[in-house]
């Protein structure tokens, strides 16, 4: 029953995108998880003293086709963090979920095109990854 109530708070399916896209800015880049029109999450490496980023900008990139889309204004939702890579590193892997902000129409536009033609399938589980 939890698990049923977890899934219906997401306003917007969330997708699996292809291989080799990744999401960027001017401090970092990573993997993205999962995405949708609302938001998307993406994991990277950091610091474990570095500060979660909180409202930025974000670029999405297809290395295998060019699709290339920039300056997403977004916010953070969420923010875990693994145990350091080795014992003795501050090296974490971050995972950060984040939500849109005012996306321009041309910006929705490409988005809904990206959702469209290098997604894989819905997203399995809000609740694993």
């Amino acid at each position: 029953m939890q698990q049923n109530n977890l899934l219906e708070r997401r306003k917007h399916k969330r997708y699996q995108v292809m291989k080799n896209v990744l999401v960027f800015n001017s401090s970092t880049f990573g993997q993205i998880i999962n995405i949708s029109k609302g938001g998307l999450s993406f994991r990277y490496l950091a610091q474990k003293d570095d500060p979660p980023l909180s409202v930025f900008e974000i670029g999405i990139l297809n290395g295998d086709n060019g699709f290339y889309l920039d300056k997403l204004g977004c916010r953070t939702i969420t923010v875990n963090d693994t145990p350091p890579i080795h014992p003795t590193s501050s090296t974490i892997i971050r995972r950060t979920g984040i939500q849109f902000t005012d996306l321009t129409p041309d910006q929705n536009k490409r988005l809904a095109h990206f959702l469209t033609n290098y997604t894989t399938g819905e997203a399995a589980s809000i609740l694993t990854n």
